[in-house]
C-alpha cells in the first residue's frame, strides 16, 4: 500500500503516482500524489525522471469484499 509523502493518504486502487525528491533534506525518492504535486513543487521538490504509476490491488483481495 503506498502512501503520499506530502499528505500521508493511502492512496486507492488505480489512483496515478509519481516519485519526487525532496531536495537537499534527502536524495530517496518518494511517492507523491496528484492531488500533491502542487505543493511538491512549491517545496521545492524535484519530480524524477521515473514514468507515472499507478496504485496496484494486489494483496487487497483477502480485505476487499466482492461484490456481483
Amino acid at each position: 500500500m503506498t502512501v503520499c509523502s506530502l499528505c500521508r493518504r493511502h492512496l486507492l486502487s488505480g489512483e496515478r503516482y509519481r516519485h519526487w525528491e525532496p531536495g537537499e533534506l534527502s536524495n530517496r525518492e518518494r511517492p507523491v500524489c496528484g492531488l500533491c504535486e502542487e505543493e511538491a513543487l512549491r517545496a521545492g521538490w524535484a519530480l524524477t525522471a521515473r514514468p507515472p504509476r499507478r496504485e496496484g490491488a494486489a494483496g487487497l483481495r483477502s480485505t476487499v469484499r466482492l461484490v456481483a
